[in-house]
């Protein structure tokens, strides 16, 4: 299931639940206040039915209990005028009585006149009093209570008494009234009332659902479509600032990165034409760039040159020399990072290559001589495909020289480059320049090559008398 139907679901359930608990509660309240309200009513009638009785008439009936004396008649001719004065739609009597003290049992409540309307048998003149099928245990003085305690619905809220007393004001009888009917259908009459604004809650809550779930996720869901888009490496997709503060916060942090990666990309595709692809990895996992000041460290430098070049570029047409250089030095810087090294400076139509630095390299001989043989070996597929279409190619002298050098960021303030100078590069660019002399396609120090014999072997070619050195130079070509 989405978040989207999820938080829709829980907004909705909770709206149902607080609508629901707020309809019954104004269910209850209205069942007490109705149920207080009738038996308020009978309390009333009962009191008022009291006035019109003889309490000499209810007293004999007590001291006779006797049916078919006058006071009994006078005593029923009077419940029945009430109850039938009560017999309409708001209000109705079904059940009116007297209750005296009983002969038999201390006191406790008895019947003396008793009419039922609802066609059940009456209660003859000293029957006691019960309630729901048993007798009470308490008696006439304390009627009362009960009375009071209906409220609580322990007799009945539908069931009322009224003192009756003598003229000397002793109690001598109370008068119960029992309506016929509940409110019960009043409390159907309130569900009407209830329903409709229930309804139209449970609607409302369901748009209100609708509205906050569509508010929340349409926002997520672009900022998913954002960070999606940016996984697949568009980093031109920019999210939208909208929804919630939270929302806009996190669209901002989202574009933040973006713009971070896109640096960060710039900053490869900068160094990509002259680091590796390793080299460019272990910098972008640190974090930071190598330090970019002068220092001295031991490398190899490859120095590779096309021979004949000006005689070469004077019988072929700009366009044309420009397209060899391009096809050749795109093989060759492929070479070149493909084995660890730095391309530090083109020269025309040559090229310089560092390894060991920026990042050091254990294997930074190795790495430099296996460049050469590749760039070699790229340089005879290309003269082939060159033959092929017509065109005609050329021939590479290669240099390689290793030792120490100053490699970090030389120049000034306004231009700057990674590059490193030294003796060690110096040799390297004669060692390049003698491969024409001794007919040598790669040319290495024997201070490189000592680190690769166990792995490559060269030809001796002799000691190389390079200016500026005393002692002649131990080289070996490959």
């Amino acid at each position: 299931m989405t978040y989207r139907k999820q938080l829709f679901l829980v907004l909705l359930l909770l709206a149902l639940v607080s609508t629901g608990l707020f309809a019954g509660t104004s269910y209850l309240i209205c069942n007490y206040l109705l149920r207080r309200e009738v038996h308020r009513k009978v309390h009333s009638v009962a009191s008022t039915a009291a006035l019109f009785l003889d309490h000499a008439d209810v007293a004999e009936i007590h001291s006779l209990r006797d049916e078919a004396g006058p006071q009994y008649s006078r005593v029923q001719k009077v419940l029945r005028a009430v109850m039938d004065a009560n017999r309409r739609d708001d209000i109705r009597i079904d059940h009116i009585w007297t209750l005296v003290p009983s002969h038999s049992d201390k006191g406790a409540p008895a019947y003396g006149v008793d009419i039922e309307g609802n066609g059940a048998a009456a209660h003859r003149p000293g029957d006691l009093f019960e309630v729901n099928g048993r007798p009470i245990s308490t008696n006439l003085e304390q009627i009362h209570k009960f009375d009071n305690q209906l409220n609580h619905f322990q007799i009945g809220y539908d069931t009322g008494f009224a003192p009756i007393y003598d003229q000397s004001g002793k109690l001598v009888a109370e008068l119960g009234v029992k309506l016929g009917w509940a409110p019960d259908t009043m409390l159907g009459e309130v569900w009407h009332y209830i329903l409709p604004p229930f309804i139209a809650m449970v609607v409302l809550a369901l748009i209100m659902a609708l509205l906050l779930s569509r508010g929340v996720t349409v926002p997520l869901y672009s900022l998913r479509a954002t960070v999606a888009a940016i996984g697949q490496g568009d980093l031109s997709v920019v999210a939208e600032l909208r929804g919630a503060v939270e929302f806009v916060e996190m669209a901002r942090a989202i574009n933040s990165m973006s713009a971070g990666l896109r640096e960060r990309e710039t900053v490869e595709q900068a160094f990509s034409g002259y680091l590796s692809r390793e080299v460019l990895d272990i910098i972008v996992r640190n974090g930071k760039l190598p330090e970019l000041k002068g220092e001295r460290r031991r490398i190899s430098v490859l120095f590779a040159d096309i021979r004949d070049f000006t005689s070469i570029s004077e019988t072929k047409r700009p366009e044309e020399v420009v397209e060899l250089l391009s096809e050749f030095f795109e093989r060759m810087v492929e070479v070149v990072q493909r084995n660890h090294g730095m391309i530090d400076k083109f020269t025309g139509d040559g090229m310089m290559a560092i390894f060991g630095a920026p990042v050091e390299d254990l294997k930074h001989e190795e790495h430099a001589l296996a460049t050469a043989l590749e760039m070699q070996n790229e340089l005879s597929k290309l003269r082939a495909q060159w033959e092929a279409q017509g065109r005609s190619g050329f021939r590479m002298g290669i240099g390689i020289n290793s030792g120490s050098a100053v490699v970090g960021n030389i120049g000034s303030r306004a231009h700057m480059e990674y590059t490193a100078i030294g003796d060690t590069v110096n040799l390297a660019s004669r060692l390049q320049s003698a491969t024409k002399e001794l007919d040598a396609e790669i040319l290495i120090s024997k201070t490189a090559y000592d680190a690769v014999a166990s792995r490559f072997q060269g030809k001796p070619l002799g000691e190389l008398k390079v200016r500026g050195r005393v002692q002649p130079v131990p080289v070996y070509g490959f």
